[in-house]
């Protein structure tokens, strides 16, 4: 069949579909956007307080072709569980660790804000989260695990070393309204990390000399006007890779510290019939310390855009940008060295959303969709249309 005709064929099925903005990590990257800015039931991963108000869903992660088709899961909130007498639960079972805070596992690859998890799992156990509305406030719990070992005659493993280490992690949030047009989440999430690689036979170890990594959120949900939303979010955040090394009796640590913050603000514009115009900025930093050698990454501002628009009924548009204004990358490295690269990366993505009876799918196209509208549909892995699909069934 030529790409014309799947192409003809494609279009003839969604017109004939009868969409609403409630996607999942999709979504939020479909616009290059950060998804603290914006509501979306992807924040409760962030902010666990919020699973009180995100309604009863499951959702569908069917995987990130940029994430060599991993990144794939299934969860569920469910706020109606025994007539919602013991709050509102969630369950998220996914094929890799997300980053913390996050609903994925490469959502940094968009959103442009420098610095991000450093931990890449392959193992996630369990995301376990429970929330409960007491009036104006409400409070959320988090535990989510991720587990792997392996032992053989010569070998102990546990974990994928050091940038995969096991997680054990705990989450809480707190949400109140403050008045009727202005409420704030906060979310505090902690993760305790280690591996090791042993070998049985010389008693060599490398094993993570701390396991100490955090992350402490704000947001704000301001009604401005009645048709613009101001969403000021500041973070901070560190991870630990310090790693111990045990090799002849004799031990050596290295220590290795990630820590950033970022401060920003952000207009949810209501614009035509019912779209969303995002436009903010953020001030972000990163510093990534290995010893005698760190390297410090700025934005001063990340300004960034998007916008979310019904075409029809039946599909939903969305595409967005971010780019660094003053952007630095500076280097440190001993006796005082000092390399300074001022580059700022720009970030666009394209994505939709279509509505299957009551199934919502969305996607993230591939960045040259648009030029290539009748290659994508061919069977080669490098033309996907869609690098990254996910579907919501809210209920």
């Amino acid at each position: 069949m030529s790409s014309l005709r799947k192409l003809f064929m494609v279009g003839v099925v969604l017109m004939a579909l009868p969409v609403v903005a409630n996607a999942q990590s999709s979504r939020v990257e479909g616009m290059a956007l950060q998804g603290d800015y914006i509501k979306d039931y992807t924040g409760i991963f962030g902010y666990p307080s919020s699973i009180t108000g995100v309604g009863n869903l499951v959702y569908g992660e069917f995987g990130n072709v940029n994430a060599a088709q991993f990144d794939r899961g299934v969860g569920t909130v469910l706020g109606n569980m025994f007539d919602g007498r013991f709050g509102t639960w969630g369950l998220h079972l996914r094929d890799w660790t997300p980053r913390l805070g996050e609903a994925d596992l490469v959502p940094g690859s968009s959103n442009g804000v420098p610095g991000g998890d450093p931990n890449v799992a392959a193992n996630e156990s369990f995301d376990l989260m429970w929330g409960r509305k007491f009036g104006t406030t409400s409070l959320g719990l988090r535990l989510n695990r991720t587990y792997f070992k392996t032992q053989d005659p010569t070998t102990n493993v546990v974990g994928q070393g050091n940038g995969g280490r096991n997680v054990m992690g705990f989450g809480g949030g707190l949400g109140f309204e403050m008045n009727p047009n202005t409420n704030v989440e906060l979310g505090v999430l902690y993760s305790g990390r280690d591996f090791e690689n042993t070998n049985t036979v010389t008693n060599d170890i490398l094993e993570n000399d701390s396991n100490t990594n955090w992350q402490v959120g704000g947001r704000m949900f301001w009604q401005w006007q009645p048709n613009v939303l101001v969403v000021p979010v500041a973070k901070f955040w560190s991870y630990d890779l310090g790693t111990k090394a045990t090799a002849g009796g004799v031990t050596t640590t290295l220590d290795h510290t990630l820590s950033g913050w970022q401060i920003g603000t952000a207009g949810n514009w209501t614009v035509g019939s019912n779209d969303l115009f995002v436009l903010g900025l953020t001030f972000a930093q990163a510093k990534d310390d290995l010893t005698n050698n760190v390297v410090t990454t700025t934005a001063t501002p990340l300004l960034f855009a998007g916008l979310e628009t019904h075409a029809y009924n039946w599909l939903t548009l969305r595409f967005g940008a971010n780019k660094g204004a003053w952007y630095k990358v500076k280097t440190e490295g001993p006796a005082g060295a000092e390399t300074n690269v001022s580059v700022s990366p720009f970030n666009m993505s394209l994505g939709a959303g279509v509505k299957l009876g009551t199934l919502q799918l969305d996607t993230v196209f591939n960045p040259t969709f648009t030029q290539q509208l009748g290659s994508v549909f061919e069977n080669n892995p490098n033309n996907s249309a869609f690098t990254k699909v996910t579907a919501t069934y809210a209920f």
